[in-house]
C-alpha cells in the first residue's frame, strides 16, 4: 500500500507539474484574466480572494507542521490519492531530511485556463534545504475554495 501511495503521489505530482501556467491581469470589470496561447479566461475577483485565503491557511499549516489539517481541508479528489497517515508520514520524513520550515517567498501566481484553478509557486527555505513549492486551488462542487494539488521539488543553484 505504501508503494501504491508513493506511485500515485508521484503520478499526481508529474501531472500537476506538466500542466501549463499562465499570467494574470485585472481588467476594468474587476475580474482576473488569465492569458495563455492568446486566449483569455476571466475569473471573478472573489475567486482570487478565496484562493488567497485558502493558500494562506495551507501555508500556516505547513509551517506549523500540521500536515493532518492540510490533508483534511483539501479537496475530495486530493484526498483520494491515499490515506492521511501516509501523507503525514511523507511530510514527516521530509522534515527529517530538510529540517524545519523557516520561511517562504511567493515567486509566481497564475490561473490555469483549462480549469480556472489558481497556482501559487513559492521558494521555501527549510533549515537545511531550499525547495520550490507549488500549491493548486480550485472550487469544490459545494463552492468552497480548496487545495487540489501540492508539489515540491528541490531547488538547485538557488542563492542562499
Amino acid at each position: 500500500m505504501k508503494n501504491l501511495f508513493a506511485v500515485t503521489t508521484v503520478s499526481v505530482v508529474i501531472l500537476l507539474a506538466t500542466l501549463p501556467g499562465c499570467d494574470r491581469k485585472k481588467d476594468k470589470s474587476g475580474q482576473w484574466r488569465a492569458e495563455q496561447n492568446n486566449s483569455d479566461v476571466a475569473v471573478p475577483s472573489s475567486d482570487e480572494a478565496d484562493a488567497s485565503v485558502a493558500k494562506d491557511r495551507v501555508l500556516l499549516h505547513l509551517k506549523a507542521g500540521d500536515f493532518s489539517s492540510v490533508f483534511r481541508e483539501a479537496s475530495p479528489g486530493f484526498r483520494e490519492i491515499g490515506k492521511e497517515e501516509n501523507f503525514m508520514a511523507l511530510w514527516q520524513q521530509q522534515l527529517q531530511d530538510t529540517g524545519v520550515f523557516k520561511e517562504f517567498k511567493e515567486i509566481s501566481h497564475a490561473v490555469r485556463p483549462e480549469d480556472k484553478h489558481f497556482v501559487f509557486i513559492y521558494h521555501i527555505q527549510y533549515e537545511n534545504a531550499k525547495k520550490e513549492l507549488r500549491l493548486v486551488f480550485g472550487r469544490s462542487k459545494n463552492g468552497k475554495m480548496e487545495l487540489t494539488g501540492i508539489h515540491q521539488t528541490d531547488m538547485q543553484n538557488m542563492d542562499k
